[in-house]
C-alpha cells in the first residue's frame, strides 16, 4: 500500500471500526470542501477527506485548533454538509476515528447555526498556547466554558462565503413522506397524500429554487411546491392528483401572462390528472450528443407557443402522414425559398409548372400578331388585321387576369 493510500485508511478508520463507542454534540470549526483545503495538503490525503469537518466537543476544550480531530460524514453516499458554528452529532468509533451528521431543526432550512456560536459558548485556543480548563468559566446555559481571554471571535460567521437566506421557507409535509430539503430552497420529494384530499395519489416532485412569491412570508411558516411559479420543478403524479398547471409566467394571484391558445390541437385534455410527467422552467435544453432523439406519443401531440418556431438541420426533413395536412396561415405568407432547387406538386404525370406573367406576355404577343396580320389573295393583299381586332384587343386587356394576386414562382 502506497503512502498516500496508509494515510486514507488511518484517517477513514471507520471501514473495520463500526461499532460506535460513544455519541456527542460538537462545534463546527472548519469544512473541507475540496484537496486543496489546508488539512488535505499537510496529510497528503487528497480528495479522501472531502466533506470531512473539523470540529470540537465539550471535553476537548483544551485541544489548539490546529490540533482539532476530523469526522467525516455518517453516510458517504449522501453528503449534507454543516457550515462553521453549526452543531452536529459526532460519532466516535474504535481507533479515534469519527464520523458526525447534522442535527437540530430551524424554522428556516437556510439558517442552521449562530454566526458566534463558537465565540459564545466554546473557546478556541489562544494564540500559541494550548490552554487549561482552569482557563475557562462555565456558561451556565451551555454548560460549555467560556474564556474571558481568547481569539474565539476568528471563526465568526458560517465560513468564506456562505450566508443564510432568510426568504427560504421549510416544505409542509404529509402523512409519511419521504423528504430530501437543502437550505437552498431545493428539494425532493416522495408522497402519498399530498393533496386537497389527503387520497393515495403518489407524487414525486423534484423542485430547485423556491418561488418568489414566498419570499414576503412570514418567517417560521411552511410553503408547498408550486408547478408554476418554483424557480425549475419536475412533477411525477399519479391517479387523480390534480397537476395545476398554466403555461408563461404565473404571478402570485395565478395569472399566465401565456396568450396563444391550444386551437389546433385536438383533444386537449380538460384535467391534468392520472399517470403524468411535467417539466417545468425558464429554459429547457435538450441534448443527445452523439445518438438519436426519438419521441412517441400514442395520442396527439402539438407545440404551443407565444415564439416563432425554427428548425435547423443539416439533412433534409422527411414527413409521412396517413391523414390531411391543414396549414391555417390566417393572413400570413408562406415562402418556399429554394434557390435553384425544385418544387415537386404530385407524383404521377409531372409536368413543368407555367411562369404566369411569361405567358401574359407571350399571349400578348401573340394577340398582336394576329391583330397586324396581312393575307395574300389572288386579288391582292387583304386589310391589315381580322376585322374582329375589336375582340382580340378585348381579349388582351383581360389576360391579367390570370395571374394570381397571392402567389408567385420562379
Amino acid at each position: 500500500m502506497g503512502l498516500v493510500n496508509s494515510r486514507i485508511a488511518n484517517s477513514n478508520n471507520l471501514q473495520n471500526n463500526t461499532e460506535i463507542i460513544s455519541k456527542k454534540t460538537g462545534y463546527v470549526y472548519d469544512v473541507i470542501l475540496d484537496e486543496t483545503h489546508e488539512y488535505a495538503k499537510s496529510k497528503g490525503y487528497g480528495s479522501a477527506v472531502i466533506g470531512s469537518i473539523l470540529f470540537r466537543t465539550t471535553d476537548m476544550l483544551d485541544i489548539p485548533s490546529a490540533q482539532l480531530p476530523l469526522a467525516h460524514p455518517s453516510d458517504k453516499n449522501f453528503i449534507n454538509i454543516p457550515v462553521v458554528n453549526e452543531i452536529v452529532e459526532i460519532y466516535e468509533f474504535a481507533r479515534g476515528s469519527y464520523a458526525y451528521r447534522r442535527i437540530g431543526n430551524s424554522p428556516n432550512p437556510s439558517l442552521s447555526a449562530s454566526d458566534d456560536a463558537i465565540a459564545s459558548h466554546i473557546i478556541s485556543d489562544k494564540k500559541d498556547s494550548a490552554g487549561t480548563k482552569d482557563d475557562y468559566q462555565k456558561v451556565s446555559e451551555t454548560g460549555i466554558s467560556k474564556s474571558n481571554s481568547n481569539n474565539s471571535k476568528k471563526y465568526n460567521g458560517f465560513g468564506k462565503y456562505y450566508n443564510p437566506q432568510e426568504s427560504i421557507h421549510k416544505l409542509k409535509l404529509y402523512e409519511g413522506d419521504s423528504l430530501i430539503e437543502s437550505r437552498f430552497g431545493q428539494s425532493i420529494r416522495f408522497s402519498g397524500f399530498n393533496n386537497s384530499e389527503n387520497k393515495f395519489y403518489p407524487t414525486l416532485i423534484i423542485r430547485n429554487l423556491q418561488s418568489s412569491k414566498y419570499k414576503t412570508k412570514e418567517p417560521g411558516q411552511s410553503v408547498e411546491e408550486d408547478v408554476n411559479t418554483d424557480g425549475s420543478i419536475i412533477a411525477m403524479t399519479s391517479e387523480q392528483f390534480p397537476l395545476g398547471f398554466l403555461p408563461g409566467v404565473v404571478d402570485d394571484k395565478g395569472k399566465s401572462d401565456f396568450q396563444t391558445k391550444p386551437d389546433s390541437f385536438m383533444d386537449y385534455p380538460s384535467k391534468l390528472i392520472g399517470d403524468q410527467l411535467l417539466l417545468n422552467s425558464g429554459r429547457i435544453i435538450i441534448s443527445a450528443k452523439n445518438a438519436e432523439m426519438i419521441f412517441y406519443s400514442k395520442k396527439n401531440y402539438g407545440f404551443i407557443s407565444d415564439g416563432a418556431m425554427s428548425i435547423d438541420n443539416k439533412l433534409g426533413i422527411d414527413v409521412s402522414v396517413g391523414d390531411d395536412i391543414n396549414i391555417i396561415t390566417n393572413d400570413r405568407d408562406i415562402q418556399m425559398i429554394t434557390g435553384n432547387g425544385s418544387i415537386i406538386l404530385g407524383s404521377k404525370d409531372l409536368e413543368p409548372i407555367v411562369k404566369g406573367q411569361q405567358l401574359v406576355d407571350i399571349l400578348a404577343e401573340l394577340i398582336d400578331a394576329i391583330t397586324q396580320q396581312i393575307f395574300l389573295t389572288p386579288a391582292g393583299p387583304t386589310a391589315v388585321g381580322p376585322t374582329n381586332i375589336s375582340d382580340f384587343g378585348s381579349i388582351k386587356s383581360k389576360l391579367n387576369n390570370i395571374l394570381s394576386k397571392l402567389n408567385q414562382t420562379s
